[in-house]
């Protein structure tokens, strides 16, 4: 489970248009007012997750150089990992729901099993299906859901062993995506 957590917190990354040079540092989190619902005031969003999230900000370069501030909750339970990452891009800066999708898939050497273009609030998304293998031979299988929430981007994801795949998993990532809420406007 380690090594998916790993691999989940190094997807974020590559949708920040190849996100090079990357320091972490913890963030103190904010009790959720009740289990399983999480709210990030901060984040603008509200989700339910299955416990707590541990929650990290990262720090990234851009091809172009600008420096982005990713920011990423991630909880797990039964043999699953939930996340919700973010980050804000300025106005010289485009983000590609075609790159980020490319980049995370390239950052595992993943295959795209299934992808649909979505939307959340009107505004853009894409929804991926990967499956990929750790470097110990660990397959797994990522479900993302990319929102362009200009100037936010968000990853939603839900990872479990491919071993572990099925109907039930399937749909306790589609309860976790579906309760996902953004806070539009500042």
């Amino acid at each position: 489970m380690k090594t998916l957590k790993l691999i989940a917190a190094g997807l974020l990354l590559v949708t920040g248009a190849a996100a090079q040079d990357h320091r972490q540092s913890p963030v103190s989190a904010p009790t959720p007012p009740q289990v399983g619902m999480y709210v990030s005031d901060e984040g603008r969003y509200s989700v339910m997750f299955p416990s707590e999230p541990k929650l990290s900000t990262q720090t990234s370069q851009t091809q172009s150089g600008d420096s982005i501030i990713q920011s990423l909750a991630a909880a797990s339970a039964g043999g699953m990992v939930f996340m919700i990452g973010y980050f804000d891009y300025g106005s010289g800066i485009t983000f590609s729901l075609d790159k980020g999708r490319d980049g995370m898939i390239e950052n595992v050497k993943g295959t795209l099993i299934d992808e649909q273009s979505i939307s959340l609030g009107g505004f853009p998304g894409r929804q991926i299906k990967v499956q990929a293998r750790t470097d110990e031979g660990l397959e797994f299988i990522d479900r993302a859901r990319l929102y362009d929430i200009k100037p936010r981007v968000y990853v939603v994801q839900c990872m479990v062993q491919k071993s572990q795949d099925g109907p039930v998993p399937a749909g306790r990532c589609e309860r976790f995506f579906d309760s996902f809420r953004v806070r539009t406007g500042g």
